[in-house]
């Protein structure tokens, strides 16, 4: 057995993010990644001349150490963006996060004054909150709650909102609000765009360019892909190896994973007990199929990203490469990636992909977003375990799982995988930075 100082599993964003810190500490580590690649779900492909990321990805400027890291590695290669998303509702488009200038051109004055009164209501309303649902009718009223958020969130999910946690919200409905009402009743529009999050960092070639910068400073022999962990072996308190492809095996001294944290606790052994087997088995994540039209159209919209709350189409959210960095698509030509929510298990994720392709076309079409004899080529690509499902209680699921591995001295765990938590790039780097601080002082 080959011993090393810090075995880290996963090469996603988390994974890597403790890899730059541990290099920057000159703590000696080994990253493993079952796959081929590393990046996880935040990967840059290219494909016949245009470049596309695993998902809508953008590097938001809310933790300083982060955006500084990433601007001194890609200097004028990252640049910042300004591209507000929409939802695409009843034919119109609205700007997302909701504002209240955008309901009222959505709405109308009427039905506008009317929700603003039920917005203005709700916000004196004490009533417990036991769901997504509640929270969502609550805070914006039936009618709003219904048009922008609980079908589409039915759909992103796979589960009716009286399922869903509150906490699946997040940040993405702090746009429409008492204080927002009266800002832009008083001051216009040009309030708006503080509170739509539609400004945002992204490298000239795709989001996947962050990682392989972190990659590289780190330097690739300490990266090992195609290994997938298939053992942990533990004893009292302690880690003590791991298992490599079913045969290597490898003394741990400290373990930092990011793998899904079901995969995680199915490898363990000996395995847990049942009923920490059984939480495991409960939680889910859902998976994404992206379809991907390569365009000879110069552009579609100037939007970040596109919202499809209606059940009459299978994707719930469409963006434009280009609009991210016009390096994305060759010169007077464009893309459209579309994403659609589902299980490994369901059929759409178990069928054949060219009628996959041409189902979604065909919507494509009726929306006007390019014509039949625009269409270059298209593709389709699947990533597993792209969201954890945070359903009704699962703070509790997870905190008996986090319990019994709080045993554990010389574990840590990361990752939207790891901690089964809706994070984003910055909340990666930071979890990766705090891990490896407490590393190095112990």
């Amino acid at each position: 057995m080959k011993k090393n100082n810090l075995t880290i599993i996963g090469g996603g964003p988390a994974g890597i993010a403790c890899a730059y810190y541990a290099k920057n500490k000159g703590i000696e580590f080994t990253l493993y990644e079952s796959s081929s690649s590393l990046g996880g779900n935040c990967q840059t492909i290219f494909y016949n001349d245009f470049y596309f990321d695993t998902g809508a990805h953008r590097l938001h400027d809310k933790d300083y150490d982060t955006t500084k890291i990433f601007k001194s590695l890609l200097n004028k290669k990252l640049k910042k963006i300004n591209v507000p998303s929409q939802i695409f509702r009843n034919g119109k488009f609205i700007d997302f996060p909701l504002s209240p200038f955008g309901l009222f051109k959505f709405l109308g004055p009427i039905s506008f004054i009317k929700e603003s009164f039920v917005i203005i209501l709700n916000s004196f309303n004490s009533k417990k909150i036991k769901n997504f649902e509640d929270f969502a009718i609550n805070k914006f009223g039936e009618k709003i709650a219904k048009l922008f958020l609980l079908e589409y969130s039915k759909k992103l999910w796979g589960l009716p909102t009286s399922n869903l946690s509150p906490s699946i919200s997040g940040n993405r409905l702090k746009g429409l609000s008492i204080y927002t009402l009266i800002l832009e009743t008083i001051f216009g529009n040009k309030k708006k765009t503080k509170h739509l999050d539609g400004s945002f960092y992204y490298p000239d070639y795709g989001i996947g360019i962050l990682f392989d910068e972190l990659v590289n400073y780190c330097g690739l022999p300490n990266f090992k892909p195609e290994s997938k962990v298939t053992k942990i072996t533990h004893l009292e308190n302690n880690i003590k190896s791991i298992t490599i492809n079913d045969k290597d095996s490898l003394i741990i001294n400290h373990l930092i994973s990011s793998m899904p944290l079901g995969i995680f606790l199915d490898s363990l052994n000996p395995p847990p007990p049942k009923e920490i087997l059984d939480i495991s088995k409960s939680i889910k994540f859902r998976d994404i199929i992206l379809v991907c039209f390569f365009l000879d159209k110069k552009s579609i919209n100037n939007n970040g990203s596109m919202y499809f709350p209606d059940d009459k189409y299978l994707f719930t959210r469409i963006y434009e490469p280009k609009n991210r960095s016009h390096n994305m698509s060759p010169i007077d030509k464009t893309s459209l990636i579309v994403e659609i929510p589902c299980f490994k298990s369901d059929d759409i994720w178990l069928s054949n992909q060219n009628d996959l392709i041409e189902k979604v076309k065909v919507d494509l079409l009726n929306l006007n977003f390019f014509t039949d004899n625009q269409l270059i080529d298209s593709c389709s690509y699947k990533i597993p375990n792209a969201y954890p499902i945070l359903e009704l209680n699962f703070e509790k699921k997870i905190r008996k799982i986090f319990d019994y591995l709080s045993r554990f001295d010389n574990l840590n765990l990361t990752g939207r995988n790891g901690l089964f938590a809706y994070t984003h790039i910055h909340d990666h780097m930071k979890n990766g930075r705090e891990i490896i601080n407490n590393y190095s002082e112990v």
